[in-house]
């Protein structure tokens, strides 16, 4: 004896049609959630364009702030350190794909901090903070090791801005590191602690 009631009964044929629903629903869940993720990156890179364009105008392409603690303690300009004797930098890139033959031009990091009157040592970590939000980290000792230069030339080439495609106004290049993860391209902060 087969059961029947089912066909009968008002309720199966309701289960039925939501059943059906939900196969529709299901079928929809996965491209919106792509469009809502595509369309959320979209925004956050907008953002992080627009901040970026504040930071540059807040600050001057050129300048770099120098800090203790994250608060503002001197600044110095691309034309301060360009006052000072270049040294040329011929160490090259560590890449993945072996050493870039690349030439610097600009001048020790601690030469920048002396111009400006600003006593380094009396700290221990630094940090190298960039436009984009790039961060790279060091010791002040390195900065007496003769190891941490900034650079404002590529080859005889003035560095352009990040807007113009470049690598500075200036940047960071720490000779004795493999690969240059420690570099810090488009420079606009360096902090103390």
């Amino acid at each position: 004896m087969k059961n029947t009631e089912n066909f009968n009964d008002p309720n199966h044929k309701n289960r039925i049609e939501n059943d059906q629903s939900n196969k529709n629903l299901k079928k929809w869940i996965l491209p919106l959630l792509i469009l809502l993720l595509t369309i959320s990156s979209v925004v956050l890179v907008s953002i992080n364009k627009i901040q970026t364009e504040e930071r540059l105008a807040a600050l001057g392409e050129d300048e770099v702030k120098v800090t203790v603690h994250g608060e503002e303690v001197a600044r110095f300009n691309l034309e301060t350190v360009k006052e000072l004797p270049k040294i040329v930098i011929n160490e090259g890139l560590n890449t993945s794909t072996g050493k870039e033959n690349v030439v610097f031009g600009g001048i020790l990091l601690s030469e920048a901090f002396q111009s400006i009157g600003f006593d380094y040592t009396l700290y221990e970590q630094i940090t190298y903070k960039a436009i984009d939000g790039y961060v790279s980290q060091g010791t002040v000792s390195e900065l007496d090791n003769n190891i941490v230069y900034l650079v404002y030339e590529r080859n005889g080439i003035q560095n352009l801005g990040k807007i113009q495609g470049g690598t500075g106004p200036m940047e960071i290049v720490i000779t004795d590191q493999e690969f240059s993860l420690r570099n810090c391209k488009f420079l606009n902060e360096i902090n103390f602690e």
